[in-house]
């Protein structure tokens, strides 16, 4: 039988005295609500007292990162001063913001902390949202994973989409294409140039925008059009779902660690190059600006990063009927290393992938949960998405969900409309070529700087009337000297790391 609840006391001095045994005997409980020894305390927070040092030497992804930090600050007790100051080896530094290329300097010499195993099975991060390339190579040095996506490489065709209206534009792809040509961007690397050319000699000055001045990108958009012609795009099927370390080689052999610069897909672009030159539509020299030519009307194509896109349409009257976005285009020449001789096919594009933005956790740090922690919510799924929309970050896709074609939020910040913003999420989809299992990636290793100083000047010499087979020549040589400035083992030590293997 259900016994009856006591009634409320309704003497007051009864009920006082009741009241208060009750408050005493929480006071003295820490787990009692929110009570404590003390009285009222707000409950603490999991990282307080915990002060961390970070270092963004990329200010603008600095500005954009601040309130996010300052977030987790709020929720977790934590305190992050921030420094617009590049990392030094001895600094006191416990975690930062590096590039891409970077890693390898940093990662060889034991500087790193290791990803936590977990993030990968965190379902809150969603690590396997993240693109090949971030979530399977440029994230590890060797076999380890000790960086996490903060922002990705871009790279997108823009070109004048206005021209193709004007009459004598018509005639000329007609003349030269047949009749039964659509005006519009090319589709390969072997059309951009036919098309360049035709503009050149239309408007008789060059059509392309000149080669950067900076070594690095100079040497990048050399081996965006190269890692077309030096491989054919394999898919799942075609490699068999394994992953050849030797095939994800580019620049040098994996194996050897030599270098592969005077491979037929080298030649290749080093002969395209030269006959832009010699046609005149690539114009001699370098320039520090490659979206300025195009801005400036001095240009019709232009292979530009995210950054560059957006100053570009900062310019002029009604950039959206301008200019018009379309991918980096595929070579429809392709090395085949069973026949050993270039072959005619569909447009085949490789990925190479040279950019991004890393966040690591220097091994020295003390709090390496809480920075990790604080690092995977950068790199998560909802800020990276803030970052993405942001175009003058510079911040090219990390994840799948930010090329997904029912999310396009993201990209229409850059102020285009409809149609070409979605040709600016297609192009960078076919950008990041998720598909394929053998792309190819920058020079990342500890040589990086030698090697790119080396192999700038012979690339310059493109636009001088050099031959393309002296300039290859002249590339190998020079590559060769500065390797000689490292021991051989550890060269190839290196370049086996950076293609994943320890």
């Amino acid at each position: 039988m259900q016994r009856p609840l006591q009634p409320i006391p309704h003497n007051p001095h009864t009920f006082r005295r009741v009241l208060t045994a009750l408050l005493l005997y929480c006071a003295t409980q820490t787990g009692c609500g929110p009570y404590g020894p003390t009285g009222f305390s707000a409950p603490k927070r999991a990282h307080e007292g915990v002060t961390l040092t970070a270092s963004c030497p990329n200010r603008e992804l600095a500005r954009a990162l601040v309130p996010m930090v300052r977030s987790w600050e709020a929720r977790t007790g934590a305190k992050v001063t921030l420094s617009d100051a590049p990392m030094a080896p001895e600094g006191a530094t416990d975690m930062g913001v590096i590039s891409a290329t970077e890693l390898g300097a940093w990662a060889d010499a034991g500087r790193l902390a290791p990803v936590p195993p977990a993030l990968r099975t965190d379902p809150a991060f969603q690590w396997r949202d993240l693109l090949p390339a971030y979530g399977e190579r440029l994230a590890n040095w060797g076999t380890d994973t000790v960086a996490l996506p903060l922002t990705g490489d871009s790279a997108v065709l823009v070109y004048r989409r206005d021209r193709y209206g004007e009459p004598a534009v018509r005639a000329a792809v007609a003349k030269r294409f047949g009749p039964a040509r659509v005006p519009g961007p090319p589709g390969s690397w072997e059309d951009l140039a036919a098309q360049a050319l035709m503009f050149a000699e239309l408007d008789k000055k060059p059509s392309l925008s000149p080669l950067p001045a900076d070594g690095a990108q100079l040497l990048d958009l050399f081996s965006r059009a190269a890692a077309c012609f030096d491989r054919k795009a394999l898919s799942d099927a075609e490699s068999g779902g394994a992953t050849d370390r030797e095939a994800l080689a580019f620049h040098y052999s994996a194996t050897t660690g030599a270098p592969r610069v005077s491979a037929p897909g080298f030649r290749a672009a080093a002969q395209m190059f030269a006959r832009l030159s010699a046609g005149g539509a690539l114009p001699p020299g370098t320039a520090p600006d490659q979206a300025a030519a195009l801005a400036e009307g001095r240009a019709v194509f232009a292979l530009l990063s995210l950054g560059e896109l957006a100053e570009v349409l900062k310019t002029g009257p009604g950039p959206a009927a301008r200019f018009g976005i379309a991918p980096v285009p595929g070579a429809t020449t392709t090395y085949d290393p069973r026949q050993q001789k270039m072959i005619d096919g569909p447009p085949n594009f490789v990925p190479y992938t040279a950019g991004g933005q890393f966040a690591v956790v220097r091994a020295r740090c003390a709090h390496q949960a809480a920075a990790f922690e604080l690092l995977a919510e950068l790199a998560g799924p909802a800020r990276s998405a803030e970052l993405v929309a942001a175009p003058g970050l510079n911040a090219g896709p990390t994840r799948g969900a930010h090329l997904e074609r029912d999310r396009l939020a993201p990209w229409l910040a850059y102020g285009l409309d409809a149609e070409r913003t979605r040709d600016l999420q297609d192009a960078l989809r076919t950008f990041a070529g998720v598909s394929v299992r053998n792309p190819t990636l920058a020079l990342r290793g500890p040589d990086r700087a030698a090697v790119v100083s080396a192999l700038a000047p012979p690339l310059r010499s493109l636009t001088t009337g050099a031959q393309p087979d002296a300039v290859i020549a002249e590339a190998e040589k020079a590559w060769l000297a500065a390797d000689a400035q490292f021991a051989p083992d550890q060269l190839k030590r290196w370049r086996a790391r950076a293609a994943g293997a320890n």
